[in-house]
C-alpha cells in the first residue's frame, strides 16, 4: 500500500522543518568562543560519571571516531576547559573533568535558550514531543546500521 501524494509532502515539510530547527540550533552553538561539537563534550564531560569521562565514551556517545573525539577533547584541554585526571586503579584510564571556567561557561550554554522554548509548550505537548522525536531518531539510528 503506496501513501498519498499529500502525506508524502507532508512528510517532506515535516523533515524540512526539523532541518531547519536543528540548523538554528547549531548555528546557536557558535558563541562564547565555542563550536557547537565543543559545546556537546562540555556537556557530556559535566554531566558524565566519572567512569564515562574518557575519550572512547564521549566518542561512542557523539557517533565519531575516537580521533576526532580525541582532537575535540585536546582543543578543550589547551582551552582550559576539561582537564586529565589519570586513574590511579589503572594507568591506562585518564578521565576528563571539565574545569571551574568550563562550569562558569555552562552557564551561558546556547542550549538553554532552545529548551526555554520547549518549556513553554504545555507538558503534555512536550511529552509528545518527546516521544514522537525519539521515534524519528530510533527510525534514523536504525538506516545508518
Amino acid at each position: 500500500m503506496s501513501k498519498s501524494p499529500q502525506s508524502l509532502a507532508s512528510a517532506q515539510a515535516i523533515a524540512e522543518v526539523m532541518m531547519h530547527i536543528g540548523h538554528i540550533a547549531d548555528s546557536m552553538g557558535y558563541t562564547q568562543g565555542l563550536k557547537p561539537s565543543q559545546w556537546t563534550a562540555l556537556r557530556y564531560f559535566a554531566r558524565a560519571n566519572d567512569s564515562q569521562r574518557t575519550v572512547s565514551a564521549f566518542a561512542d556517545f557523539h557517533a565519531t571516531t575516537r580521533g576526532a573525539a580525541s582532537q575535540m577533547v585536546e582543543v578543550l584541554v589547551t582551552k582550559e576547559l576539561l582537564t586529565r585526571v589519570p586513574v590511579p586503579e589503572d594507568r591506562r584510564v585518564v578521565q576528563l573533568h571539565p574545569t571551574e571556567k568550563a562550569l562558569a561557561l555552562l552557564e551561558y550554554d546556547p542550549l538553554k535558550d532552545f529548551a526555554a522554548v520547549i518549556a513553554a509548550l504545555p507538558g503534555p505537548e512536550q511529552f509528545q514531543l518527546a516521544d514522537l522525536l525519539t521515534r524519528v531518531l530510533k527510525g534514523l539510528l536504525s538506516k545508518r546500521a
